[in-house]
């Protein structure tokens, strides 16, 4: 199996070392190549990049337009990245990380585990890294199923990718986890109990809270397993464990009538607009 590891990258040098360091420090990290998306901008982390020598590494550049708002330019670099990996390099799975997340020690073991767990159910998704609950010795290797889109540090396959870019069109405005949330949540994702990630994006350049001790990163840290080795145990799924932090992020239930019904409506929004577009393109 050809693994990737997608890094995006842009003006945060710092970050961007801290990110790499506890990357090198994850179990398995030594079967798996490194494909960074770096936006142009910064040479310091050019440089840094440049000096990798400890695992496999491509370097491309990004040149999304000046102009163009944030989301936009997220968009362009991480499907730029999937592309790269999936369809040039021919990678069988892909983990996809930004210059602000740090993985925890375990989390390409889990995430591999859960895809070849569930590579035959038809509702299976992806597997995120993150979560927000307090972390518990006792449920270090629990995890759920629910319906829930990705970000913080996730991983999908060859086979979703393929579906999740009819609808990821190039040139989107919007970020895009809006654009394929509709349909992961058809289905289900995997999350740990015990976040496999954390977010560092505190800061001047950050699009997420600018102070390190909003409790945004307080509760992520608070459940992050850390990048030291540990002794592994089998990951137990327990669907029963309370997920607390977001309303939203639900026990998959696979005859949940009101998420079906959403998707389908989803759907129907996106073949309209696919029709709409192509029909002025022909004018």
């Amino acid at each position: 199996m050809k693994r990737t590891i997608v890094l995006i990258v842009y003006n945060r040098p710092l970050k961007t070392v801290q990110t790499l360091e506890t990357l090198r420090r994850c179990h398995l990290i030594e079967y798996y190549s490194l494909l960074v998306i770096r936006q142009n901008g910064c040479e310091e982390v050019g440089n840094i990049i440049d000096a990798i020598d400890w695992i496999s590494c491509t370097h491309i550049i990004s040149t999304p337009p000046e102009n163009q708002s944030v989301a936009y330019k997220i968009n362009h670099n991480v499907r730029l990245g999937l592309h790269e990996a999936f369809d040039k390099n021919q990678s069988d799975y892909v983990v996809v990380i930004e210059d602000d997340v740090l993985l925890g020690y375990d989390f390409l073991f889990f995430s591999e585990t859960m895809h070849q767990r569930y590579e035959h159910d038809p509702h299976f998704r992806a597997v995120n890294a993150f979560s927000k609950e307090p972390f518990e010795t006792e449920k270090l290797f629990s995890y759920g199923t629910f319906r829930y889109g990705i970000g913080q540090g996730w991983a999908i396959s060859r086979h979703i990718w393929n579906q999740i870019k009819l609808f990821w069109p190039t040139g989107s405005t919007q970020h895009f986890d809006a654009l394929v949330e509709p349909w992961f949540r058809n289905g289900f994702v995997v999350m740990p109990y015990c976040s496999r990630s954390c977010n560092i994006g505190f800061g001047g350049s950050a699009h997420s809270p600018m102070n390190e001790f909003d409790d945004y990163y307080v509760t992520m840290r608070a459940s992050w397993v850390g990048s030291d080795p540990f002794q592994f145990q089998p990951y137990v799924l327990n669907n029963d464990l309370a997920y607390t932090w977001r309303s939203d992020c639900v026990t998959f239930r696979e005859k949940d009538h009101k998420e079906i019904l959403k998707y389908f409506q989803w759907r129907i929004k996106r073949l309209c607009k696919i029709f709409i577009s192509h029909f002025f393109d022909r004018q």
